[in-house]
């Protein structure tokens, strides 16, 4: 407060000392140039040399910061552009999730240098260009993408098999996944992809191998997971079939079979699959296994699918089949196919009587089991014509409701 008071007296002091010295003697001046003279007082002359001392001075500060680039002018119109930019890529973006692909690729590549992150927009162009089966352009606006943040090298391959997925190249999605997988092993999303590539191309085994990351990640839950072992089990297992009928040896066909049951055991919660596996040991020869297999399922949980292919065991030792059944059928009597099973057992065992009554028990739980044809079968051998042939129009009775109605003469 002191120091401007003082500047004030001081800058008083010197306009009176002025308007003095002014006043005294204005002074004289005169300024001829080619036939041009000027004439004022010393003291006007000083006041413009000021002036233009001073609008000199502020027209060299423009012309600084005019041309200048890192001046706050060229800042200004930086930001101003970068604005325009950035409200075109916002368009872009809206215009892409409407489907509107030529103008969201138009307004997402035009704004890209001119954006913070140019990344975001490359990447959105090429889906654009993508949905318009434009391949080549999506390539390249994924390599300048690629040019402008080099460092996103897992956001630019995930964001190029996506698009590689689905214009149909599956063998180039898959090379692309599998180098995004060594970037990220557990990434959840590409281990998704993998399966569905793996399931485009068919390559079950390449899938099996990816089964346990599966599971130990929690990527499915269980019945995607079913699903997904299901299709392989299925499609593997023709192969394997195929070439028993090519003539390779059954014992090692049974081997890879195992082996394939055992990789796959989500599919243990399935009784459709576990059916078909014991059918198909038995179709291959092992017995031993598929009995195993089948007592073992039917220890745990009660099946009358499974007990049936349990009666299409032919191992020798019907007696311990026998046995075995006739202990379920303590916790299962109400089992037509129990009783059908024993009756087949019983009457491999010349046991006739036995395996007629088993055969009866199982009618009288269900009247259309194929008990009917067994117990038909058998009393016609026994001598029991009329009884045989009255359970034979029985079965046809069964077996014509069964058919389209048609006009009968």
């Amino acid at each position: 407060m002191k120091k401007l008071l003082f500047l004030l007296i001081i800058m008083m002091a010197v306009g009176g000392l002025l308007g003095l010295l002014m006043r005294q003697d204005s002074g004289y001046v005169l300024v001829a140039y080619n036939g041009v003279t000027i004439e004022t007082s010393l003291w006007v002359l000083l006041a413009g040399m000021i002036v233009a001392l001073f609008v000199m001075s502020w027209i060299k500060r423009i012309l600084f910061i005019a041309l200048k680039p890192s001046s706050s002018l060229a800042k200004v119109t930086g930001n101003l552009a970068q604005k325009r930019a950035s409200r075109n890529t916002i368009r872009g973006m809206l215009e892409l999730v409407g489907g509107n692909w030529h103008k969201a690729e138009k307004l997402l590549t035009n704004s890209a240098e001119k954006v913070p992150y140019p990344l975001i927009n490359y990447i959105s162009a090429a889906y654009a260009a993508s949905e318009q089966d434009e391949h080549e352009r999506s390539k390249a606006l994924l390599r300048s993408a690629h040019k402008s943040t080099p460092e996103a090298e897992f956001a630019i391959g995930f964001a190029q098999s996506q698009i590689q997925m689905k214009q149909g190249h599956y063998e180039s999605a898959l090379a692309s996944l599998l180098r995004l997988q060594k970037l990220k092993p557990k990434h959840k999303q590409v281990l998704k992809m993998l399966v569905t590539v793996y399931t485009k191309l068919k390559d079950w085994d390449a899938l099996l191998t990816l089964t346990p990351t599966l599971k130990k990640d929690g990527i499915f839950d269980d019945d995607n997971m079913l699903e997904l072992e299901r299709n392989a089990f299925l499609a593997l297992l023709d192969k394997i079939k195929f070439r028993n009928k090519l003539g390779q040896s059954s014992q090692e066909l049974v081997v890879e079979l195992e082996t394939l049951w055992n990789k796959l055991d989500t599919l243990s919660q399935d009784t459709e699959m576990s059916v078909l596996y014991a059918r198909t040991l038995i179709q291959f020869g092992d017995h031993a296994k598929a009995e195993n297999f089948i007592r073992h399922k039917l220890n745990q949980k009660w099946s009358e699918e499974l007990i049936f292919e349990y009666g299409n065991i032919d191992q020798g030792t019907y007696k311990k089949l026998l046995a075995n059944c006739e202990n379920w059928l303590k916790k299962e009597p109400a089992s037509a196919n129990l009783y059908l099973v024993c009756g087949r057992l019983s009457q491999s065992m010349m046991l006739w009587g036995k395996a007629k009554d088993y055969y009866e028990q199982a009618l009288a739980l269900d009247s259309q089991n194929e008990a009917l044809a067994e117990l038909s079968r058998l009393l016609k051998a026994m001598g029991e014509t009329k009884a045989s042939q009255d359970l034979m129009m029985i079965n046809l009775n069964h077996a014509s409701k069964r058919l389209k109605t048609l006009p009968l003469p």
